[in-house]
Order: structure tokens, then sequence, then C-alpha cells
């Protein structure tokens, strides 16, 4: 047994001395870091509506009639190149934006030509985002003339048009 006790305690002191060599001896471990941005555009949910409202309009007046437009905006992360597109409304004649057509009320179409107004709409097309807590504006416009309201019978007019951000 006492044999075995110097020899247990050179084997304790050189197990010691090897874990303090292993940690002494020191190394380096390389971690490489990556991330992918993905260009993205979003319509935040307090801007998913807005109004483009010609008010009150009196035949008797020359015109054009220009529309209010109470706003909506758009976030693209930066760099990235938007597209704005517009489904041209519900009641169009020919897509581009210049054949938008509001509908009366009381009609069911728009076969009767007097039973809606001719309008044109324009919006904000192409661009780059400057990231996400930047806003950038839809831009919407509106206008029609005496000519478009010649015809038109007293009643309110209307149209839904849908315009959808791209990266």
């Amino acid at each position: 047994m006492k044999t075995l006790k110097p020899l247990m305690t050179a084997a304790v002191v050189a197990a010691v001395l090897g874990v303090a060599g292993t940690a002494a001896a020191g190394g380096t471990h390389t971690v490489s870091v990556s991330a992918t941005v993905t260009g993205v555009c979003i319509v935040p949910v307090a801007d998913q509506t807005s109004t483009l409202g010609f008010g009150t309009i009196d035949g008797s007046m020359a015109g054009p009639f220009n529309a209010t437009w109470s706003g909506g905006n758009f976030r693209c992360t930066s760099g990235t190149t938007y597209t704005v597109t517009s489904n041209d409304g519900m009641w169009e004649t020919a897509s581009g934006g210049a054949s938008n057509q509001m509908k009366l009320s009381t009609a069911a179409d728009c076969s009767t030509a007097s039973n809606c107004i001719r309008y044109t709409m324009t919006n904000a097309t192409t661009g780059t985002g400057s990231g996400m807590t930047t806003p950038i504006s839809f831009n919407v416009t509106g206008q029609t003339t005496a000519a478009d309201i010649a015809t038109a019978p007293a009643g309110s007019y209307a149209d839904t048009v849908i315009l959808t951000v791209s990266p």
C-alpha cells in the first residue's frame, strides 16, 4: 500500500500538470458570421387604406376637378427597387390609369355611359427604398373634367382601386 501511495500521488501530479499544460498552451478558433437581408417592401396596417375624394362637384363649374388624397405610405429595405402597380379600379375601360371610372351608386354597371364618371389617377410607380424607418408616399392624385361629368346624373359615385407594392 505504501508503494501505491507514491505512485498515485505521482499520477495525480502528472494529470494536474497535463491539464495545466493544455490550458497554458492556448490556441484559436475562427467563427464565420453571416446573414442575408431580403429586399422587401411593406405597407403598414395603418396605411392600407386611404381616400381620393373629389368632394361635391357642381356641374356648372368649368373644372378640371382635382381630388384630395388622405395619404398612405409604404417602406422598403434600403437599396431595394420597388414598383407600384394599380389594378385601375373596378370600372376601368382600358388599363393605364387614364380610363378609370367611378360608378353611380344606384347603377348596376357602366354599360350606360352616363352611369359613370371618367377620372385619371396617378401614383408613385418606381423608386428605391431607403430603409424600413423611411416612409415612401404613394403620391396619389386624381382629376376629372367638366366634360367627364357633363351627362352624369346627380348622385354619389365611387370606385375602388388597389395599389400593389413589389420589390
